[in-house]
């Protein structure tokens, strides 16, 4: 090979060993990633851990009850309006000690649990088989015979118990609307505890109060569908110019293929920078024990260092828009996602460093050895 060939070589192995030092982290983190997303069970047991073991679902409902709250007030509906349940109107006092607490009676880990194993299920049936829409039901029957039994009413007096007890002047108040509409007529309770209980008088309202509680919870729990389809609204989306399920069908097919595929890229570089340079054993030390060395360096150190740095990127991308009643949650359950792509990252790129490291100390020998010729 002359000189111009060699210097032509040489470059493009220089090219190639930049791209080498790029592709291992980038290889690596799509390979794991994939390893983790592409996988119902482990999927699937990181979204139970998330729901049993965080208040995301808890600090949701608050902000969601505030949310609903707010709106009303803004709408001018802050007053009683008759078709509106009172539990409605109750949740909004809620914080989320008294939502986690709920949780706990209506929706227990065990219906939680099976709404994910269907979910996960049902979405990565869907990517393999033929059909245009994930088929994911909920059955919400066991949800239903939990609100409507001792755990709904252990619910109702949370929400009950979180309300301060009545002022005079708010006693006097619901007793002015309720004289000022015809017999029958609902009037909604002032957010606060009426005095008196069921013994006592029916005109101390205690006892009329939790009782319409649980009537408008009873109505919610008979407005509850036995089942729940998920994806029935998708199915009326149309496949038009790449958007549509059947278009996002293959993007993640393309998307779990290129993950799988990912470790082929450094592999295929480290062949390249072999054929345009390598000749000897202190070639190879150089051409591929740099490169290793410094692509397992940097791999090491995101998986060292990756909370820090995805809890910036997730504040200021993907979950820039969301509440911040929910953010730390949603973070944090975003974190234990990325704990688990991390996690073999470590030995992944400690190998890889050793070998790099290995194949310099060869190259010094080699190099050493050489002088000694000369």
């Amino acid at each position: 090979m002359n000189t111009a060939l060699k210097v032509i070589a040489r470059i493009f192995a220089f090219i190639f060993a930049i791209l080498l030092v790029v592709a291992i982290p980038v290889a690596l983190i799509a390979y794991d990633a994939g390893r983790v997303v592409f996988n119902p069970p482990i999927v699937k047991q990181i979204t139970t851990n998330i729901i049993a073991e965080s208040d995301l679902i808890p600090v949701a409902l608050e902000w969601f009850s505030e949310n609903q709250a707010e709106k009303r007030y803004e709408e001018d509906k802050a007053q009683a309006w008759v078709d509106e349940p009172n539990i409605v109107q109750l949740m909004a006092h809620l914080d989320t000690e008294d939502w986690r607490e709920i949780r706990e009676e209506i929706l227990p880990n065990a219906i939680l649990e099976e709404w994910v194993s269907v979910s996960v299920d049902g979405t990565y049936e869907w990517i393999d088989n033929n059909a245009r829409v994930p088929q994911i039901i909920w059955d919400l029957q066991p949800l239903a015979e939990r609100v409507n039994s001792e755990h709904g009413m252990k619910a109702i007096m949370i929400a009950y118990e979180s309300l301060k007890p009545c002022s005079p002047e708010q006693i006097a108040d619901f007793k002015e609307r309720l004289a000022a509409v015809p017999a029958g007529t609902e009037v909604l309770y002032n957010l606060c505890q009426f005095p008196g209980t069921c013994a006592e008088d029916v005109e101390s309202y205690g006892c009329d109060q939790v009782n319409d509680y649980t009537e408008s919870l009873q109505d919610l729990v008979q407005s509850i569908p036995s089942k729940l389809e998920l994806t029935k609204e998708l199915a009326q989306v149309e496949d038009t110019e790449g958007v549509g399920p059947l278009a996002i069908k293959q993007q993640l097919r393309a998307i779990r293929l290129m993950m799988n595929l990912a470790p082929l890229l450094p592999l295929g570089l480290l062949f390249l920078v072999l054929l345009f340079a390598v000749r000897s054993l202190k070639e190879l030390g150089m051409w591929w024990g740099i490169p290793l060395s410094l692509g397992s360096l940097i791999t090491l150190i995101l998986a060292l260092l990756y909370k820090p740095l995805m809890v910036g990127v997730l504040a200021a991308g993907p979950l820039s828009e969301t509440p911040t009643l929910i953010m730390p949650h949603a973070v944090g359950g975003v974190m234990h996602l990325m704990t688990e792509i991390f996690r073999p990252m470590r030995w992944q790129s400690l190998v890889t460093l050793l070998v790099g490291v290995a194949l310099i100390v060869m190259m010094i020998i080699a190099k050493s050895e050489s002088e000694k010729e000369k």
